[in-house]
């Protein structure tokens, strides 16, 4: 793990425990370096060093990202559920679909070199790009689903995306949700905001949750 990916970690983790306790609680132990060799093996493709250095240190960051984590398992999951429709007409044709920018990210909807790491209990993640279109770079992190049509980069890489990440709440561009739901232990999320201050929750595309990230 690289020197600025722990210094990142550490910042987080030490916003999350100052001003987000529920969430920063709820992360847990990392996942073993065989389970994350254990998804490359299934998925065909190795993963980037920052992908596996996230599991590594926490398999569960629950709301930490703005968005739900998906712990490895799930990332398991969620690509099978893909894979086993990466055969129907489908999934490979470019109608319908958009990249931002322009050449970046396959116009399809299926790729299975696209591995998540968020998503929105929709059907729809933010995850890493493995198969990137020739405008793009490998391991660029971008948005993709069910209702993803347009499909956006939005960092060149998972470092990146935490960087940025990590900066905006450090400045305050960010909103404390607690939420309080009768069915459910209280709970916390996060909201980030656009330089006006103005948070969005209600969306069209998840990266409307993420103002200002490139793409």
């Amino acid at each position: 793990m690289s020197s600025e990916l722990t210094t990142l970690f550490e910042r987080l983790e030490s916003w999350l425990a100052a001003h987000a306790p529920q969430i920063y609680t709820g992360l847990t132990p990392g996942t073993s370096e065989d389970d994350l060799n254990d998804l490359e093996t299934l998925i065909g493709r190795k993963l980037p060093a920052d992908y596996r250095a996230l599991y590594r240190r926490h398999d569960d960051w629950g709301r930490a990202l703005r968005l739900s984590h998906c712990p490895l398992m799930e990332v398991r999951q969620e690509w099978l559920v893909w894979e086993s429709l990466a055969h129907e007409d489908f999934a490979t044709t470019p109608e319908g679909h958009a990249s931002h920018p322009a050449g970046a990210i396959t116009p399809r909807y299926i790729n299975l070199g696209w591995i998540p790491f968020l998503k929105d209990w929709g059907g729809n993640s933010v995850g890493v790009d493995l198969a990137p279109d020739k405008a793009g770079t490998w391991g660029q992190v971008i948005t993709f689903g069910r209702d993803e049509y347009d499909k956006f980069v939005l960092a060149d890489s998972l470092t990146d995306f935490l960087r940025e990440y990590v900066a905006r709440l450090e400045a305050g561009r960010v909103k404390v949700i607690d939420e309080k739901d009768p069915d459910f232990p209280p709970h916390q999320r996060l909201e980030l905001t656009d330089e006006a201050g103005e948070g969005v929750d209600a969306y069209l595309k998840l990266a409307d949750l993420f103002p200002g990230f490139r793409g």
